[in-house]
């Protein structure tokens, strides 16, 4: 008895200390594949399992349909943006948008929003920040308006895209696919979006903007094509991913394929193509498809902690309701890390064993995204946040504080919607 309890103890605090180690490292800059790993050895050493055990486990995360589906998508998501990156069809949207749209109110929204969803760059919101501020400058806003106007329309995007290797995370690891959980958060951001409009420029209204030149001839219609031939690799991976059910990382690579003859030069067309190619090749991230690996590895390993999940189920027995869990546990962790990736890979192994079988829908999984997403949002260790406070040098608290107060909406909306599925 007494040895069966020491091993009990032993396990459960291996789970424990993987935990706060993936949390010190990622604040302390480490590379996530590196962080997992370590974890990863943590469970490893502390579990009941033998060493052939063990290996049984790793053999059957790296061999997964999970780990290949996700793996392949995110190596897909990232490929996809490095290319339209560099190839200026990012700058060719920018502008045309620019262009189409002449009411600054507007493209406060679009800017951050465009640059979320057609680009993978971490921290991204450093590239629509000059685009935020020479539009809101036109309205004569504050740099706390303008820095929460960046954070607020890239966020609420990313949350709803489905190139969001977030979303791809929790949809590998649940079962519910991408265009279910779109299905949830679409209807809140829908609703925040709009309460975000109301309080970010209410105090804007059309008639305090100064009358717009008149547009050339003919240029609006070319402006329009333009952001359509720039943004079809997107769409075209959409139509084919959510609306057709094609395998999504097989929609991506369609996209990638259209990516790839965008804007080809009328001559030279092969040279041009075999450059794109190399580019292409080059916007491989080993690091984002190892860590992506390591987190399925980590989940399969956290599940096989039977002591961790006594100890939960011992407080829910106590009466501490399973959904305070559901939604304290991923935004402490996302807050606390500052990255959705890291937080849904703590949270949903944890979460998972207590589900009973008419839990496995959106209605549970999509408050975890949405609370693990609310609690990175407004982390003080956000990459977003730090880059646009450096850029129009606003008070970081308050800055954190506005950010936080959007992060408890989108929860609040996320919780209300969820009574009705």
């Amino acid at each position: 008895m007494l040895d069966w309890l020491t091993r009990d103890f032993i396990e459960g605090a291996g789970v424990i200390i993987s935990i706060f180690l993936i949390i010190y490292l990622i604040r302390n800059k480490w590379k996530m594949y590196w962080v997992l790993l370590i974890a990863i050895t943590v469970l490893a050493f502390t579990n009941n399992n033998n060493f052939s055990e063990n290996l049984a486990i790793l053999y059957y995360s790296l061999t997964s349909y999970t780990a290949f589906y996700l793996v392949t998508m995110v190596a897909a998501i990232v490929l996809l943006g490095h290319l339209h990156q560099e190839i200026g069809a990012m700058e060719q949207l920018v502008n045309n948008l620019r262009y189409l749209v002449r009411d600054p109110r507007a493209l406060l929204m679009i800017f951050p929003a465009a640059i979320s969803l057609f680009s993978t760059v971490p921290g991204g919101a450093i590239i629509s920040a000059p685009m935020v501020e020479e539009t809101g400058h036109k309205l004569r806003m504050s740099p706390t308006e303008l820095a929460m106007s960046n954070m607020v329309y890239r966020h609420l995007v990313v949350l709803i895209t489905p190139f969001n290797s977030s979303l791809v995370l929790a949809s590998g690891i649940t079962g519910i696919s991408i265009a279910g959980y779109l299905g949830f958060t679409v209807p809140v951001i829908a609703i925040v979006f709009l309460i975000a409009t109301i309080i970010l420029l209410y105090r804007y209204p059309r008639s305090s903007i100064e009358p717009l030149e008149a547009r050339e001839s003919g240029r609006t219609g070319q402006a329009l094509a333009a952001v359509l031939v720039s943004a079809s690799p997107y769409l075209l991976a959409m139509v084919l991913g959510l609306a057709l059910g094609v395998f999504f990382p097989l929609a991506l690579l369609a996209g990638i394929a259209v990516c790839l003859l965008i804007n080809l030069p009328a001559r030279e067309r092969t040279k041009a193509l075999g450059n794109r190619l190399a580019i292409l090749l080059k916007g491989f991230n080993w690091p984002i498809a190892l860590s992506t690996l390591a987190i399925v590895v980590y989940k399969d390993f956290m599940l096989e902690a039977e002591s961790f999940q006594q100890a939960v189920y011992f407080l829910v027995e106590q009466g501490l309701p399973l959904m305070v869990l559901i939604v304290v546990l991923p935004f402490i962790t996302g807050f606390i890390t500052g990255n959705n990736t890291a937080s849904l890979g703590i949270a949903l192994p944890v979460l998972i064993p207590f589900f009973g079988p008419d839990m496995f829908s959106v209605r549970y999984f999509g408050i975890i995204y949405l609370s693990s997403y609310a609690g990175y949002f407004g982390s003080p260790v956000h990459l977003c946040t730090y880059l646009t406070n450096e850029y129009f040098k606003t008070p970081l608290y308050s800055l954190i504080k506005q950010v936080n107060i959007y992060g408890a909406i989108m929860l609040t909306v996320g919780l209300i919607l969820a009574i009705f599925y």
